[in-house]
């Protein structure tokens, strides 16, 4: 493989990675003991980080492919989600202050990844918007603080710890909310004026 071909694969190689992460991630919380608990954190970091820099390759090499297109914007949401999904098995999620948030950026994440797939066909994209972005940054600072917060018994007697994780999962779940809003009003307007043209 030539040296140009190595730089445009680099992009789709750090989405499948993320995707990978993201089966890897839930089994480490969940059976990993203290060893996965110390690796989970570092793990989600890194993971975090190769979303920026696939993005950034990509338009460095000037890379667009179908695989990327399609598995980059489903790649954040597995990782939340299996993330999200391994930390409540676990009961470390509060009902109130926990468990509703959680549920919230789940549905939301599954009903927009349908929405989209459904109107594909329709010559109709979301684009992801700048908010869009924060809001998964945001999911990603919530998940590892988190599994920062479980890393061990030290930091988990810190309570200032379980304030932020909590406080930051609420923050991802509003704009998470606003984001999916401003999604389906965009649909709905599409959708509208196809049949005011008609």
């Amino acid at each position: 493989m030539s040296n140009n071909n190595i730089k445009k694969a680099i992009p789709n190689g750090l989405t499948l990675f993320r995707c990978l992460t993201s089966i890897l991630l839930p089994v480490l919380i969940i059976y990993g003991g203290e060893t996965g608990a110390i690796i989970a954190a570092p793990l989600l970091i890194v993971a975090g980080l190769s979303d920026y820099f696939d993005g950034f390759y990509a338009r460095k090499y000037n890379v667009i492919s179908v695989l990327g297109q399609i598995l980059d914007p489903v790649a954040d949401k597995l990782l939340v989600i299996g993330v999200i999904l391994a930390l409540a098995s676990e009961n470390l999620l509060d009902f109130y202050f926990g468990f509703i948030p959680a549920l919230i950026i789940v549905l939301r994440e599954i009903l927009i990844t349908g929405i989209r797939e459904s109107t594909s066909s329709y010559n109709f994209s979301l684009k992801v918007s700048l908010l869009a972005k924060w809001k998964t940054t945001i999911q990603l600072f919530a998940c590892g603080s988190f599994l920062v917060w479980r890393m061990n018994e030290f930091f988990y007697n810190i309570d200032f710890l379980g304030i932020i994780s909590y406080t930051l999962l609420w923050l991802a779940a509003i704009i998470t909310l606003i984001t999916g809003f401003q999604y389906i009003m965009s649909v709905i307007m599409f959708f509208k004026k196809s049949n005011e043209n008609l």
